[in-house]
Order: C-alpha cells, then structure tokens, then sequence
C-alpha cells in the first residue's frame, strides 16, 4: 500500500518508511552549529524550525531535536517535493522569521529573491 508523506503526488512504498527512519536516526546535527546556536540563545535569540521533513515525522523530529540539545521554540515540517520552498516561504513570512538558515543553496537564493534574509548555515561556523 503506497502512502503519501504531505505532497499528494508523491507516493512511496510503505516499507521505505522502515528504511528512512534509522537513517535519519543515526544522522547527527553539526556539533559546530550546534553549540553556536546554543550561545546564540543565551544571547536572547529563538529559534523556529522549518524542515522539508514530512508532517508525519513531527513528533520523531521534536523528540530528535530535543535529544541532541537543538534549542527551538517552534517546529513546523513542511514536507518534501514540489513546493517546499513556497511552503518554508509562507511559513517564515506568516511567523515573520528575520533571518533564515538553510544549507541548500537553491533554498536560499528562492527566499532571497522573495525578500528573505538567508544564509548558509557555514556561515555560522565563523
């Protein structure tokens, strides 16, 4: 039985799920970014999350997030596919997010080209 994770036209097999999920569980943030971010939010700064992750995985993702001591105060997953860029786009504009970290070049350069301050997240590594 397919199932579909937020985009519609997107349809996996559902034993690919059994796959997905210990690859992400085994995947570890940047310690780097990670312990900036950690600075940056004793220096008053919050955090909202918005990843490409399917909605399915919010709860895995909050508690993942959590366990590796990610500071956020919200987390919204988008989902993958056609369309994420517009839905992190509505989603930043509608939390009024000031400035927006991703690692996809391709990401960034769609925000900036709709108004949006975006960086690399190397760019927190200096």
């Amino acid at each position: 039985m397919p199932i579909s994770f937020y985009n519609p036209s997107v349809r996996l097999p559902w034993p690919l799920f059994f796959l997905l999920v210990p690859v992400i569980v085994f995947l570890k943030p940047n310690k780097q970014v990670v312990k900036k971010m950690q600075v940056m939010k004793d220096q008053g700064y919050q955090f909202m999350i918005v990843t490409a992750r399917p909605k399915q995985f919010s709860r895995f993702t909050e508690r993942l997030t959590r366990f590796h001591h990610i500071p956020f105060e919200s987390l919204d997953c988008v989902g993958g596919g056609k369309g994420t860029k517009e839905r992190k786009l509505k989603v930043i504009k509608e939390k009024r997010i000031e400035e927006f970290v991703d690692d996809d070049s391709r990401v960034l350069k769609f925000l900036e080209e709709n108004s949006v301050k975006a960086v690399s997240n190397l760019d927190y590594l200096n």
